[in-house]
């Protein structure tokens, strides 16, 4: 690990033993990231309702499959009464753990019975979960839990602490045990899991602390900071409206702008400690291990940061070290062509970028190094429960499956638009054309004179002078509701759509807009761009 780095202009100031994660071994566990791209639909073709594909499908299905499988005979064995549905099934083989067959336990992430694990007694040796979370780009981890028994929850000491098993409990999954950490057991303990079915990127990001009642000692496990930024080509950025820096997206990602690693450390600190009184910065750290330590998925451009600060807490000074993971990722739309309409690929270039494993360890001043041991235990003791690794898993599958239907179902959409109006037009063209042939067989009755063609001349030259568009013409574009007007972009002329009414305008990149109102312009309905009326065709 890199020596610590003091703030611009105040000299270098270490960071004694900061690299306590690399020593315990330290394991952290976040929801799986899927990543997504966000996809540019034409505003022109307003049947989508879109907005992003993703990346990675989830990968939960699988892992249940493979579940009902193995624990199929258990399951008639010990829950033949239990009513299936709403996780009563898995809930019953929960409860049945120690007597379900090896083939099942395995299968759901617990060890054979014939394994009997010890429970932690000691800094350096508690058991560390090890991740099977699937890989992606700047992806969290809900592991499979490591291989314990009902021996580890047994309370064990270190520096003078006694620590017990704290549940973090989900209440809107029906009261299901989340996660266990361990800590001191004369601290508080608090957590907090919020479901967010909306938010395709991140449906839960579950956060928590333990804090000393008789001192301001504490550790606190934030959620992840997950932010995103996304470049439209030029071409395109009329469609989009723009989102304002620090606006959460529909997909739930936050939208800035990305930075380096310790500025984006650093603004986080301000974020949740700037009014802190007497804040000071101590020192900061370049931790390039800090992900492996913390045995995350490996993702682009990972980056582990530290920085050290002091305030004042109720009168008295405090120091507090902030941990954390940058990742940054950055992904381009794949071609799309719906109907007529088509968008090259990389027209919209999104940035996935973040701090994972936030975590920050806070002590009396003059304290905090040597109590180290305590706060990192905490942080390498925190397993996930199976049972809700798979509610999770299951409902991200249930989530990214509707995401990616509902994308479908916007480009067909499209796609039948389109070809209604080639049907639409198809059909126009074979009236005008029925509407010729009688115009040339009248004419032919007629002795073949002008005639005819002079009466539906506009100008009534009677002879087809003046090179003006006839009556006829006129009367063409009244039954196939259009206007024909001149257009700029082309030096000619174009047929506009009526239906909509008979001010037109153009931006000279053949882009048109009608309106029925006289007062009504591109620019005072929000279209941007430069634009200006349309004249008719002589």
């Amino acid at each position: 690990m890199m020596a610590g780095r003091g703030v611009r202009g105040r000299g270098t100031v270490p960071l004694p033993r900061i690299d306590y994660f690399s020593r315990y071994d330290t394991q952290m566990f976040f929801p799986t990231r899927r990543q997504l791209f966000a996809t540019l639909i034409f505003a022109a073709l307003q049947a989508s309702a879109g907005g992003a594909t993703l990346a990675q499908s989830a990968q939960g299905g699988d892992q249940l499959a493979a579940i009902r499988s193995a624990c199929a005979e258990d399951a008639q064995k010990f829950c033949a009464n239990v009513q299936s549905g709403g996780g009563r099934i898995l809930a019953c083989l929960k409860e049945h753990k120690e007597s379900l067959s090896d083939k099942c336990r395995q299968a759901a992430g617990l060890p054979p019975k014939s394994n009997n694990g010890a429970a932690p007694g000691a800094p350096a040796s508690p058991a560390a979960p090890t991740s099977s979370a699937p890989s992606g780009p700047a992806s969290d981890s809900h592991g499979k839990p490591a291989s314990t028994t009902k021996s580890a929850a047994k309370p064990y000491t270190v520096l003078g602490e006694r620590f017990v098993q704290r549940s973090v409990i989900d209440t809107q999954q029906g009261g299901m045990t989340a996660a266990t950490v361990y800590v001191p057991e004369s601290w508080q303990f608090e957590s907090k899991i919020e479901w967010h079915y909306g938010w395709v990127e991140v449906p839960v990001n579950p956060s928590w602390h333990a804090e000393n009642s008789a001192n301001a000692e504490a550790y606190f496990q934030y959620e992840s900071l997950r932010l995103a930024n996304v470049d439209v080509a030029p071409q395109y950025r009329r469609y989009v409206k723009p989102a304002k820096p620090g606006e959460r997206g529909p997909t739930g990602q936050i939208n800035l702008a990305p930075v380096p690693p310790l500025q984006a450390m650093t603004m986080f600190i301000k974020n949740i400690r700037g009014k802190e009184t007497n804040l000071k910065w101590i020192g900061q750290q370049d931790l390039p291990d800090l992900a492996k330590a913390l045995r995350l998925e490996p993702s682009p451009n990972q980056h582990g940061v530290a920085i050290k600060i002091s305030y004042d807490l109720e009168g008295k000074p405090v120091e507090e070290a902030f941990f954390g993971v940058y990742y940054l990722n950055k992904a381009g739309t794949s071609a799309v062509q719906a109907g007529h309409e088509a968008m090259a690929a990389n027209q919209l270039i999104q940035t996935n970028w973040g701090l994972q494993a936030l975590q920050s360890f806070r002590a009396p001043a003059g304290t905090l190094d040597k109590r180290m041991p305590v706060y990192c235990l905490i942080a390498k003791s925190v397993q996930y429960d199976p049972q809700w690794t798979l509610r999770y898993r299951a409902i991200q599958a249930t989530l990214t499956k509707m995401f990616n239907q509902r994308l479908q179902q916007g480009w067909d959409q499209i796609r039948a638009a389109e070809a209604l109006t080639d049907e639409t037009m198809r059909r126009n063209q074979e009236f005008l054309d029925n509407i010729g042939r009688q115009e040339t067989a009248m004419m032919r009755d007629s002795g073949g004179g002008n005639s005819v063609d002079g009466f539906l001349r506009s100008d009534d030259s009677g002879g087809g002078g003046g090179g003006g568009r006839s009556s006829a013409d006129r009367m063409s574009d009244l039954l196939r509701n259009v206007d024909t007007m001149n257009d700029p972009s082309t030096g000619g002329t174009k047929e506009v759509s009526n239906l909509g009414g008979y001010n037109h305008f153009t931006d000279g990149f053949g882009n048109y807009r009608t309106y029925d109102s006289p007062n009504a312009t591109p620019e005072n309905q929000g279209e941007n761009g430069s634009w200006q009326r349309m004249t008719e065709a002589p």
